[in-house]
């Protein structure tokens, strides 16, 4: 069935919303960007920008004079005026603030003295290296508890390997989950029982009220119907709202009619629909999709992923129904591991 996501503006949204409307400034040229060492630093002034090409300021440090920002890469460019520079991308514990500031603003702090008292072990993050091996040992796409029992330094030094180890990554911006909750408004009534069940759905399995329904005045995230059948897609998630295809859901045979005799007999249009949206509602919380059949997130091929650990072209492992997980409209184990470390990243 259809049903692929378009994250091409899932990005692009996240370092613009949310943010002060500072003006655009002239382009630097980025000569290198190198892996800075993991420090911790405070700023009581300067520009953060959202890209090493300094076209946009996102926030003014000297907002944030206790906030620590921990350095994650080194910027070296060559400014409009003809200098060269080195600005450090840099990052705060709740994620809220990031962005690439130049170096001189940064005065550095003891680690020690910014990380939870509860680590106890070590004020370094784990290497690379042995999160890497960490995460070959676990089981593909699933992680466990002792994937996400690590230390919160761990999470923050090495964001990038945990998007890649586990398909996953900040596609929603920091303004549409407070406190570890969206509020929802469903614009049409013939979404409403079908969005209603599948935020229930993770609700249920995460265990709280992460998806709430809002209104048209009062909401974070909106699900609209929308026109995808151009396009190829049957639910939409853009990184500011979700869309249901009006052609296919106003046809009260699909899927059904399209699929085998056996497999039609498996599912029925209402799960399929909340599937869909429980999928998309999957997004929100950071994970794109996997090549396991029997997951919510599966999709036929990796083509549509914006980030992969590996490519696929058919399932890794079939589903024991032949039925999707969209279509069979459940959350796996591994569907739910996944939505439990995008929590501890700070993705929702």
């Amino acid at each position: 069935m259809l049903i692929a996501t378009t994250f091409s503006l899932g990005i692009a949204t996240q370092l613009a919303v949310n943010t002060p409307a500072f003006a655009k400034t002239k382009s630097a040229k980025v000569i290198k960007i190198n892996k800075a060492p993991f420090k911790a630093y405070r700023a009581k002034k300067g520009y953060i920008y959202s890209n090493a090409k300094l076209t946009k300021r996102i926030h003014n440090a000297k907002n944030y004079p206790k906030t620590t920002l921990y350095s994650q890469k080194e910027a070296i460019i060559k400014k409009s005026n003809g200098k060269q520079a080195v600005y450090y991308y840099v990052m705060s514990k709740n994620r809220k603030v990031q962005g690439y500031i130049w170096h001189r603003y940064l005065t550095p702090v003891p680690i020690k003295d910014n990380i939870a008292s509860s680590e106890t072990s070590t004020n370094q993050p784990i290497s690379q290296k042995a999160l890497v091996n960490l995460i070959n040992k676990a089981p593909d796409m699933d992680p466990t508890e002792s994937i996400r029992s690590l230390k919160p330094i761990d999470y923050i030094a090495n964001e990038t390997i945990f998007d890649l180890g586990y398909n996953v990554f900040r596609f929603s911006p920091s303004s549409m989950f407070k406190s570890h909750q969206a509020t929802v408004y469903v614009a049409s009534g013939k979404l409403a029982s079908l969005a209603q069940a599948a935020m229930t759905k993770w609700n249920n399995v995460l265990g709280s009220q992460v998806f709430k329904l809002g209104t048209a005045k009062a909401h974070t995230l909106a699900i609209r119907l929308g026109n995808g059948t151009k396009d190829g897609w049957d639910g939409l998630y853009d990184g500011k709202g979700i869309y249901i295809d009006h052609t296919h859901f106003n046809n009260l045979n699909y899927p059904i009619a399209y699929m085998s005799e056996n497999l039609g007999s498996q599912t029925s249009y209402q799960q399929y629909w909340t599937g869909v949206i429980a999928h998309e509602l999957g997004h929100t919380l950071g994970l794109d999709h996997t090549g396991y059949q029997a997951d919510l997130m599966y999709a036929p091929n990796s083509d549509g992923n914006f980030i992969t650990k590996y490519l696929w072209k058919r399932p890794i492992e079939r589903s024991s129904t032949g039925l999707d997980g969209t279509e069979m409209g459940t959350i796996t184990q591994r569907d739910l591991n996944r939505a439990r470390l995008t929590r501890v990243l700070g993705y929702w």
